[in-house]
């Protein structure tokens, strides 16, 4: 009975593994911890983009797996395998042969900012921020911006791991202005425990900037165009003027 039963058992698991790969995922998708964009709580994936991002995949019958990394290693492995995303990425001249874009998902200023108040540092110009020091998270279009305007990393320029340590410096006065995204350095500040009123815009460094979700240049156009088909949809229904209004976007 046993050798009889071991084989039938054998045979029902042969037949499912056609069903098993049927349902691995087409898109393995790359993101950073950059709160309210993305973050993880309680083993969920949260945050703006994510819904957004959920909310794409249902539309276009498409499925991913999601992996949380620092966002130098994840822009890097993102290059590598074809289907694998990368999100939210900032389209800029530079990259626009790296990846298949899906998009604009989101519009964000990038600025510089410095703390406000009675003891404010006066700023007139980027010669002001260029006498003193700036941090800026690694790897992003900010740092590009400040190091085309000559600031220099380990002297004017401070290179951080991600927003959050850039307003933690800022706050903690390790540094003088900060260069990034106001609703991150923000959302962080708050979640440090400060004030994030105090975080002062002193200038618009560029606000063209746009958010995608970006495709290894390889990826089956397919999925790509499905995507795309589904974010549009999703705009012109309602659902992604309710996302950004929930997540205090204008």
């Amino acid at each position: 009975m046993r050798p009889r039963l071991m084989i039938v058992l054998l045979g029902c698991c042969l037949r499912a593994l056609p069903a098993i790969a049927q349902t691995e995922p087409e898109i393995h998708a790359l993101t950073e911890a950059l709160p309210p964009l993305s973050y993880d709580e309680n083993g969920a994936h949260k945050g703006f983009s994510n819904e957004l991002l959920q909310m794409m995949l249902h539309d276009s019958g498409l499925r991913a797996a999601i992996q949380v990394k620092p966002w130098s290693r994840a822009l890097r492995e993102a290059q590598q395998v074809p289907n694998t995303m990368l999100y939210l990425a900032v389209r800029t001249p530079e990259r626009e042969e790296m990846f298949k874009w899906v998009g604009p998902a989101l519009p964000l200023a990038i600025e510089l900012f410095r703390l406000g108040g009675p003891r404010a540092l006066p700023y007139t110009s980027l010669d002001d921020a260029r006498r003193a020091v700036v941090a800026v998270a690694r790897d992003t279009p900010g740092q590009k911006m400040m190091e085309r305007q000559g600031f220099v990393d380990n002297q004017n320029l401070m290179l951080t791991n991600d927003e959050a340590q850039s307003a933690r410096l800022l706050y903690a006065h390790r540094v003088q202005f900060s260069v990034g995204v106001g609703l991150f350095q923000r959302y962080a500040a708050r979640q440090q425990g400060q004030n994030p009123e105090r975080l002062d815009s002193v200038q618009v460094l560029d606000d063209s900037t746009r958010f995608y979700f970006a495709m290894q240049k390889d990826s089956n156009p397919d999925y790509v165009a499905r995507l795309q088909a589904a974010l549009d949809k999703i705009k012109q229904d309602g659902r992604y003027a309710a996302l950004l209004k929930r997540y205090n976007h204008p």
